[in-house]
């Protein structure tokens, strides 16, 4: 197997890893038995500790960020381009449950060294909403009562409760109730 894709198995099996023991709890060795491979092999390409656990949040951030970035690049409606993001973070949830559960523990990580590094990535995803807000506010079809900063937090602090949500077995019906609930708060209907 070449290196990069080995890299890519082993990262998929970290992933999974990260997702059932948590930050604190993942190690080499876990990841060795589900990869199949020997403790070394996975020490190759992750020499640390530190370095896994780089590894697993860089590919959160990068998963999260450009799921943003491609819903916000749509020149569409406001409310569809929030209502298209805030799907794809619903499809994430069955699709990629492994990313969103690590994301959940990361982000109750807050006397941990990696605090800081989820608050950047979480700043940049609000930073991607406020745009799509302030364009909404300049076409009239997002309320100018509340700053589009403080809307694209209750949008992004909202996806905790979706994936909540999601684990705990509430059904389509209940999801969408109150994806619209949040949709119609955060356009200021």
């Amino acid at each position: 197997m070449a290196q990069a894709e080995r890299r890519g198995q082993l990262l998929a099996h970290a992933l999974a890893v990260f997702a059932r023991h948590g930050l604190g709890e993942a190690r080499h060795a876990e990841i060795a038995r589900r990869a199949h491979v020997s403790v070394p092999t996975v020490f190759f390409y992750f020499k640390t500790r530190a370095a896994l656990v780089d590894a697993v949040l860089a590919e959160i951030e990068r998963f999260l960020i450009e799921m943003a970035e491609q819903a916000h690049a749509s020149s569409a409606p406001v409310e569809e381009v929030l209502r298209s993001h805030v799907r794809a973070f619903i499809a994430a949830v069955d699709e990629n449950s492994d990313r969103i559960r690590v994301w959940l523990d990361w982000s109750t990580a807050i006397r941990g060294r990696y605090w800081p590094r989820y608050i950047r990535m979480q700043e940049r995803i609000v930073a991607i909403i406020e745009r799509t807000l302030v364009r909404g506010q300049r076409e009239g079809s997002v309320s100018t009562r509340a700053a589009a900063e403080d809307e694209a937090r209750l949008i992004v602090s909202a996806a905790q409760m979706l994936a909540q949500m999601q684990f705990t077995g509430h059904d389509a019906a209940r999801l969408e109730r109150f994806v619209e609930t949040l949709l119609h708060a955060a356009i200021g209907r």
